[in-house]
């Protein structure tokens, strides 16, 4: 049986008060399990959230360019962005075209 080292320090009422008594509970519940301290177990969670954040942010040039993005079609209707898009892709392909008849001949 794996033995249990005893808490060192308890939650303050300050503390207590602030969380809550939902993660209050929740946090002495893991006191006991682990036997870690409060402060050692908030400074955990602290840094899986830092790290879980980071994964989840994208990259801030990321985010401007998908906002600028965003930003360029907000007032456009589906048709609109469809038609402006077809054309885009027809001139692109006339491009191309244009480019291997020449280099043909």
């Amino acid at each position: 049986m794996q033995s249990r080292v005893p808490i060192t320090s308890d939650l303050t009422a300050e503390l207590a008060r602030s969380l809550g008594t939902r993660r209050t509970m929740r946090l002495r519940r893991l006191m006991r399990r682990t036997g870690l301290p409060p402060e050692v177990l908030l400074d955990l969670a602290i840094e899986m959230l830092d790290l879980a954040s980071r994964k989840l942010s994208p990259p801030a040039i990321q985010r401007t360019a998908v906002g600028l993005g965003t930003a360029r079609w907000r007032n456009v209707s589906a048709e609109e962005r469809s038609r402006v898009m077809r054309e885009a892709a027809q001139a692109r392909w006339e491009k191309h075209r244009d480019s291997t008849g020449k280099q043909g001949r």
